[in-house]
Formats: structure tokens, C-alpha cells, sequence
């Protein structure tokens, strides 16, 4: 298993339910990264120490995980890091298009001036800072931006679908926002400026542009994703 920093504060001074939600979301974050990677056992003693808690509160997080097929269980063997599947990674990323060019049709009618206004100005604050954010930080920074452009669509169920999809395939779009993060700040303000003026088939093209990718262009990053995955073993 890849070193494992101790979190800032002692988080076993706070309360039980607490705990849990705190390991979970760390554990969460380290299965996303593959700090944790495929088919790698989890070693519960190094991981509780290494996060300061006890197992009890861990193996209930890592339970969670397991019911969002985020970690597998094998029966008396214990826990393990998620299969890597491209196609699985590629049919994400095509779950991901769909459901963002239904969301933004949806809010073309539905969205109000002052939300979309909103949004352009909480994006803007975001990207005169971003010299200062490194890649991954950026890399949530986007998923929030589009999982509140699926807002506006009305559909919070569709904002719910996207975030999850998002936390699968952070990794990947990790190491391709690495190539092109100089994009993202004039193609998010053309949707939005799309959207304010209700002009259907500039969103229509725009989203398209930004979030679908040619099927060589997935396997590229996927495969460079890899290479960079099993880089340190």
C-alpha cells in the first residue's frame, strides 16, 4: 500500500458517528486516487494506525465503500481495492456526457438569471486563483462547477448522479486536466453566457465540445493514468 499521511488533528476524540464519517471520506478520497490500488489487499492494523483510529470505525467505513462497489469483500480474506476496468472507466465517461447535455436542457428553461449570474461569478473567483491550485484541487473545483450547472436544470437527482460519477473517475480526468487545465476558464463562461441568453444549440454544441472526447483521446489518458498508477510499485 502506498505511505499513507496521518491526518491533521486526532480525529478518535470525536464522536463515534463522527469517526466514521471522517475515515470513510478519507478512505473514499484514497480509493478515487488508487492509493489503494486494484486488487491490492488492504492491510486494516496499517491503515487504522496510519488514520489514528480503531477498526471498528474503519471496517464500517470500509463496509460503505464496498456497498458503492467502491472496494470489493472477499469472504474471510478481507478487503480490496476496486478491479480497474477501462471500459468501465470509458462507459462512465459517456454517462457522465448524456447526463450533463439532459441537465443543461432542462435549465435552459428553469434557470434563473441570478443563479446562472451566480455561477459565473463563483467560477470567475475560482479561476483568478487558480495559479495557486494544484491540478487535483482544480480537478474539484470543475466538478463542483458542473454538478452546480446540473442544478439548475431543477433535477437535484441529476446533480446527486453526476457527483457520483465524478468520484469515479477523478483519477483519470486528474491526469488529463494536467494537459489541458488552461480550458477550462473560457469554456465554462461560454456555456454560461450560452445559457443566459437561452440559446439551445450553442449549449447544445458547447457541452458537447467540452465534455465528450473521441474514444482514442479516453484511451490515451486512461492508459497514461496506468502507467502513472503502478509507476512507484
Amino acid at each position: 500500500m502506498s505511505p499513507i499521511d496521518k491526518p491533521h488533528g486526532a480525529v478518535v476524540t470525536k464522536r463515534a458517528g463522527q469517526t466514521v464519517n471522517d475515515v470513510y471520506r478519507r478512505l473514499k478520497e484514497m480509493v478515487i486516487l488508487f492509493q489503494i490500488r486494484p486488487e491490492e489487499r488492504v492491510n486494516e492494523s496499517e491503515l487504522a494506525n496510519a488514520l489514528g483510529v480503531s477498526r471498528t470505525p474503519l471496517r464500517e467505513a470500509l463496509h460503505r465503500l464496498v456497498a458503492e462497489n467502491m472496494l470489493t469483500m472477499v469472504p474471510n480474506r478481507g478487503f480490496y481495492g476496486r478491479k480497474l476496468q477501462r471500459q468501465e472507466v470509458f462507459d462512465l465517461y459517456e454517462l457522465r456526457a448524456a447526463l450533463e447535455r439532459s441537465a443543461l436542457a432542462l435549465a435552459l428553461g428553469r434557470a434563473s438569471d441570478q443563479a446562472i449570474a451566480e455561477l459565473r461569478g463563483a467560477w470567475t473567483a475560482v479561476m483568478a486563483n487558480a495559479q495557486h491550485l494544484s491540478t487535483l484541487e482544480l480537478v474539484r473545483e470543475d466538478e463542483h462547477f458542473h454538478v452546480r450547472l446540473a442544478q439548475l436544470s431543477g433535477n437535484q437527482e441529476m446533480a446527486n448522479a453526476l457527483d457520483a460519477i465524478n468520484a469515479r473517475i477523478r483519477f483519470f480526468r486528474w491526469i488529463d486536466l494536467e494537459e489541458r487545465r488552461e480550458a477550462l476558464y473560457d469554456d465554462h463562461l461560454a456555456i454560461l453566457d450560452a445559457l443566459a441568453q437561452r440559446d439551445a444549440p450553442a449549449c447544445a454544441a458547447l457541452i458537447e465540445e467540452h465534455i465528450s472526447q473521441r474514444m482514442e483521446d479516453i484511451v490515451s489518458f486512461i492508459q497514461a493514468g496506468v502507467l502513472r498508477l503502478y509507476a512507484t510499485q
